[in-house]
């Protein structure tokens, strides 16, 4: 779409910054929320005005993703609405596959607009196979350490495989 993608020349990132509200991106906070780099967590609380524990328990989950080499990764993401899951919970592939509105996506607009995840920030509905690469991008930034805390506020391990050493 001309004009979906506005470079974000300041962060010199690979995947630019979008402004777009067009139908297909409000559908995806229909769908399936994007997820946050570990460093945006403290800024979402701040903004919010609450701690990341109460952030999290109050409006975030755990979402995994699966890799092309069979591994599945972790990384936080707002709560989906949807069944009467909880915040503060891991989603499994399974539930993540079927549609559930954005915790702060309200009456046609993000709440947190001005914080929002990395991966809805950069949102490339009209291209399948970057977003495939964007969250792949997203996923490495998930190390155990960025983990540790979320693992801990859910009560069970968040595995991060380890990386291979060539040889």
């Amino acid at each position: 779409m001309p004009g979906h993608a506005r470079k974000n020349r300041a962060s010199g990132r690979a995947f630019p910054v979008t402004s777009c509200d067009c139908e297909l991106c409000r559908a995806a906070c229909l769908n399936s929320p994007g997820w946050f780099t570990p460093d945006q967590i403290a800024p979402l609380a701040r903004h919010l005005g609450l701690s990341i524990g109460e952030t999290f328990k109050k409006h975030l989950a755990v979402g995994v993703t699966a890799m092309s080499d069979g591994t599945r990764r972790y990384g936080v993401m707002p709560h989906k609405l949807r069944d009467g899951k909880k915040p503060g919970s891991v989603w499994t592939l399974d539930e993540l596959a079927r549609p559930g509105r954005c915790v702060f996506y309200d009456r046609g607009k993000c709440t947190i607009h001005p914080v929002r995840p990395y991966e809805c920030a950069r949102m490339m509905h009209d291209r399948p196979e970057a977003a495939v690469r964007l969250r792949h991008a997203i996923v490495p930034r998930w190390t155990a350490a960025a983990l540790a805390p979320f693992a801990e506020m859910v009560g069970r391990r968040l595995p991060v495989p380890r990386r291979r050493s060539p040889g």
